[in-house]
C-alpha cells in the first residue's frame, strides 16, 4: 500500500530553465553551446549539485572547462536564481496529496548555493513536505544508491510504501530494485494518471 509519494525537483515541480537564462543574458549561437558544454552538459555540473567543493573552486572548474568563454560563464553564475521557475501545479499537487493522506517526500539533486538563491521563490513549496533530502545536503547524487538510503533512513520508510517520482529514467533504476514503486515523470497529466492507477491497483 502507497503511503509515501516521493518527487523530484528539476522538471517535476520546477522548470530548469538554464537555456532561456542564457538567452535571457545575451548568449547565443556559438557562444550558447560553448557555455552549456562547460556547464549544465558537464560531470562538473553534477559535482556543483554535490556541493562537496567550495563555490569559488566550481566556478573555476566551470570556466576551466572554456577559458576563452570565462565571462560569459561567470555572467551565467551570476544569474543562477532566474533557472529556476515553479511550475503552477507543484503547491496544489502536493496539497491534494497531503489531503488525501499521503505523507510527500522531497529528493533531488540540488546545489547548496542554487538552494539559497531560489529557496524563498522557486521552491516555495518546500514547506509542505513532510520530509526533504537534497543532494547538497548528503554528499552523494541521483543515481548513487546512498541518496535513496538518506531519505529511508532520516524518515523511517518502508520500501514497499513508497513511490518515486523522476523525470530520469537511470534515478528510477536502484529505488525499484530495492521495492520502491516508480513512475517516470513526462507531464503532468501522464503521472497523474500512472500515480492513480498504481494506488488503486
Amino acid at each position: 500500500m502507497i503511503k509515501n509519494i516521493i518527487l523530484d525537483v528539476g522538471m517535476v515541480l520546477v522548470d530548469f530553465c538554464w537555456a532561456d537564462v542564457l538567452r535571457e543574458l545575451g548568449i547565443t549561437g556559438e557562444d550558447f553551446e560553448a557555455v552549456a558544454n562547460a556547464t549544465v552538459r558537464t560531470q562538473t555540473w553534477n559535482e556543483y549539485d554535490r556541493s562537496a567543493k567550495p563555490d569559488e573552486e566550481l566556478l573555476a572548474d566551470l570556466k576551466a572547462n572554456a577559458p576563452q568563454y570565462a565571462d560569459q560563464i561567470q555572467l551565467f553564475w551570476d544569474h543562477m536564481s532566474g533557472m529556476i521557475r515553479q511550475y503552477p501545479y507543484a503547491k496544489p499537487w502536493i496539497t491534494s496529496l497531503k489531503e488525501r493522506g499521503y505523507h510527500v517526500y522531497i529528493l533531488s539533486n540540488y546545489s547548496r548555493r542554487t538552494y539559497e538563491l531560489t529557496k524563498d521563490d522557486g521552491l516555495s513549496f518546500l514547506p509542505l513536505a513532510d520530509g526533504i533530502v537534497f543532494s547538497f545536503q548528503t554528499g552523494h547524487i541521483k543515481p548513487e544508491k546512498e541518496i535513496y538510503h538518506c531519505l529511508m533512513d532520516k524518515y523511517g520508510l518502508d520500501p514497499k510504501e513508497c513511490v518515486f517520482i523522476d523525470d530520469n529514467a537511470p534515478n528510477l533504476v536502484y529505488p525499484k530494485q530495492i521495492g520502491w514503486s516508480t513512475i517516470q515523470f513526462h507531464d503532468f497529466a501522464q503521472v497523474q494518471k500512472e500515480l492513480e492507477e498504481l494506488v488503486l491497483s
